[in-house]
């Protein structure tokens, strides 16, 4: 297992910093000055704060709804994890059907309302929002499946004695149920960060980068270098950004398990 870890590891760190028989950060400099690679970790500090963040807000909001409903809670929440069940691809390309500037849904329905509809993915200004639009939707549920299981674990005494006491459900909610699940609310926001940052799928069925680099994220711009540019070094530089921002990231996970065990 080690092995299997290692070597990918060393060949990219090798293909990444070791140039004419030495190390060298030439080919770290050249892809810093690549045209639009400043525009594409643009793009993807944009898609993987902004998926991130509206994912767990949307998450934390159906968690929080779903502790004021009896009976049906199971219910609905079955209904709320559905997204996560499909394939990203499967959803990259209902969604691309269903956004088509002129045959989609969205936009016969658009039309019906006199409203003049939009390219979506097909045009530069809304490409990114659009493949953001798509993540969202696929990845909340994940995010309300460990808020929800959150709240769940919350012990049913105390807020009960808060209730008692005359606390409101802001009070309980702000100054109870929020102090004592940060460390779900840090692994839910963390892991839904590494899965934004590193998307693939639904950028490149949907956009494949473009129009023009408009919705291109490192991991598209990487793809592209390998096996479109044959640029092997010039991707091994991007992965080595890649991971290195990735174990950064999972860094407050560690610490987050290792306070509460």
């Amino acid at each position: 297992m080690l092995a299997l870890l290692a070597y990918p590891l060393i060949v990219t760190l090798g293909q990444a910093f070791w140039v004419d028989g030495g190390l060298s950060l030439a080919v770290v400099r050249e892809t810093l000055s690549t045209a639009g690679f400043w525009q594409v970790l643009s793009n993807t500090v944009i898609f993987t704060v902004g998926s991130t963040l509206i994912s767990m807000l949307l998450g934390f909001s159906f968690a929080y709804a779903l502790e004021f409903v009896e009976g049906t809670r199971r219910f609905f929440a079955s209904v709320l994890i559905i997204p996560l069940a499909m394939m990203p691809v499967v959803s990259a390309l209902t969604f691309g059907m269903m956004l088509d500037p002129a045959l989609g849904v969205v936009n016969a329905v658009a039309d019906l309302a006199a409203w003049s509809g939009s390219g979506w993915h097909t045009e530069t200004p809304t490409a990114l929002a659009t493949v953001m639009m798509v993540d969202v939707w696929q990845w909340t549920p994940f995010c309300f499946a460990i808020i929800h299981a959150g709240f769940r674990s919350l012990p049913a005494d105390v807020s009960e004695a808060a209730r008692i006491d005359g606390a409101t459900a802001r009070q309980e909610l702000f100054s109870i149920s929020l102090p004592m699940m940060g460390s779900v609310l840090l692994v839910a926001f963390v892991f839904r960060f590494m899965e934004a940052f590193k998307a693939f799928d639904v950028i490149y069925v949907m956009t494949q980068g473009g129009p023009g680099r408009a919705s291109e994220t490192l991991v598209i711009r990487a793809y592209k270098e390998a096996f479109l540019f044959f640029k092997p070094e010039t991707a091994a530089s991007i992965g080595v950004l890649l991971l290195v921002t990735t174990l950064i990231a999972a860094r407050p996970i560690g610490r987050a398990l290792t306070k509460s065990t």
